[in-house]
Formats: structure tokens, C-alpha cells, sequence
């Protein structure tokens, strides 16, 4: 019985469990693109992981990651105080 207030599509269905979900990760200084390299190679240590999209100017590089949903905390402990990393939104068409 449902009380109509969760339609379940994405909270109680076990295929969407695993899901990666997708973060922007951005340096927060200038001086931060080493720290965005160090990511790059931490993310080759998660199962799952992956760089989806690179954009910006080579001095103001951005990322879209796909990360599995226990690897967020984990890095944003780890390279929080210099890198932005913040789940991206998805858009959807009205």
C-alpha cells in the first residue's frame, strides 16, 4: 500500500542503488590544478569512477564525474579545502 507521497523511482528500487552519480569538480583557487590532476588519478582507484565531461579554459579547468555513491564523502574529505565538488544537476524538460 502507498501513501502517495513517494512515487519509488529512484529511493526503493535496488537497480538504482549502484547508480553513479554525477558531480562538478573544480579547482577553488587558481593554484589548485595539481590537486585536480591528483583527483583525476584517485578516481582511477574507484570501481566505477569515471571523468565524463572536461571543459573550461586550460587555467580554469572542470570536470563531470561519475562517482559511486559511497566515493563522494570520501573525496570531498580529501580534496575539499581546494577542489569544489558538488553533485551537477540534471536538468529535465518541462
Amino acid at each position: 500500500m502507498t501513501n502517495g507521497t513517494n512515487d519509488g523511482s529512484s529511493n526503493n528500487t535496488p537497480d538504482n542503488s549502484k547508480d553513479p552519480d554525477q558531480f562538478l569538480v573544480a579547482p577553488r583557487s587558481s593554484g589548485a590544478a595539481k590537486d585536480l590532476a591528483d583527483f583525476e588519478q584517485a578516481l582511477q582507484a574507484i570501481p566505477g569512477a569515471s571523468v565524463l565531461t572536461r571543459a573550461g579554459k586550460p587555467d580554469q579547468q572542470r570536470l563531470i564525474v561519475a562517482l559511486p555513491p559511497d566515493a563522494h564523502e570520501a573525496l570531498k574529505k580529501r580534496f575539499g579545502p581546494t577542489l569544489i565538488i558538488e553533485p551537477n544537476a540534471k536538468l529535465n524538460p518541462l
